[in-house]
């Protein structure tokens, strides 16, 4: 259906704000469906967005994420998906660095720590989804956010130095097994989200590591190169995600 970039704009902000407020896909999907008749109708008529809401681009989206039940099962799918990609993506780290050994603080504080990013990462959609924010500055939003998990886990592991017991402890054939079953979770999450980030991301992180760690660097250089590499491959992943979101977004539209 043709509708002006104004109301595009404004239904996928809306569809962002709803899923960030922990909305049901289905019904998101049906509200901004409904919503887009009514836009194409008024456009017609010569009338905008805030002529057919009656309120600000803000208050109409906070009062339908009002009107609409929070999807407890919906957000608790979501939490698992990203607390086994997360833990996935840091076991299989370890694998490689053949180093798998877990405090309770590591068992208890990283699920911990990737729920609370998790939470920032929802605010932050929904904050940006209900203002126009120019691309510079959603991208700059991001880029801090991105370091969030990267200080998170720097502070669980400064934690473990002090008061950190080890718990558990794989050897060989345990990192083995540990590598194949984390290498198949990120796999099969990015099958089922449609996005290559959780295959992307490890290969831009742990190849680059593997060679800095192997290099004649200075070990005060190693670890300077080595922690620019998550939040450089993590925006590369990202980007090369949104880029394929994009893609699929406009082949719909022509």
């Amino acid at each position: 259906m043709n509708i002006s970039k104004e109301s595009r704009d404004f239904l996928d902000r809306l569809s962002v704000y709803l899923f960030a407020s922990g909305k049901n896909e289905k019904e998101i999907r049906e509200i901004t469906g409904e919503l887009e008749d009514h836009l194409h109708e008024a456009e017609q008529k010569g009338k905008s967005v805030e002529d057919i809401t009656g309120l600000t681009a803000k208050q109409y989206m906070d009062q339908i994420a009002k009107e609409m039940p929070f999807d407890k099962m919906g957000v608790f799918k979501y939490a698992l998906v990203l607390i086994f990609g997360s833990i996935a993506f840091y076991v299989m780290g370890d694998a490689i660095n053949g180093t798998m050994d877990y405090s309770w603080i590591i068992l208890i504080g990283l699920p911990v720590m990737i729920l609370f990013y998790g939470v920032m990462v929802a605010r932050l959609f929904k904050y940006t989804a209900g203002k126009v924010l120019s691309k510079k500055k959603e991208f700059t939003l991001l880029l801090v956010m991105s370091g969030v998990p990267l200080a998170g886990m720097g502070g669980v592991v400064f934690l473990e130095k002090f008061i950190g017991d080890t718990a558990v402890s794989l050897g060989t054939t345990g990192r083995m097994v540990g590598f194949v079953l984390c290498a198949l979770i990120l796999i099969g999450i990015s099958i089922w989200s449609k996005t290559p980030i959780m295959i992307i991301l490890p290969i831009v992180v742990f190849v680059p590591q593997y060679f800095i760690e192997r290099s004649s660097w200075s070990e005060e250089t190693q670890l300077m190169m080595i922690g620019m590499i998550f939040p450089i491959g993590f925006m590369i992943s990202l980007g090369i995600s949104f880029l394929q979101i994009w893609r699929k977004e406009r082949k719909q539209i022509a």
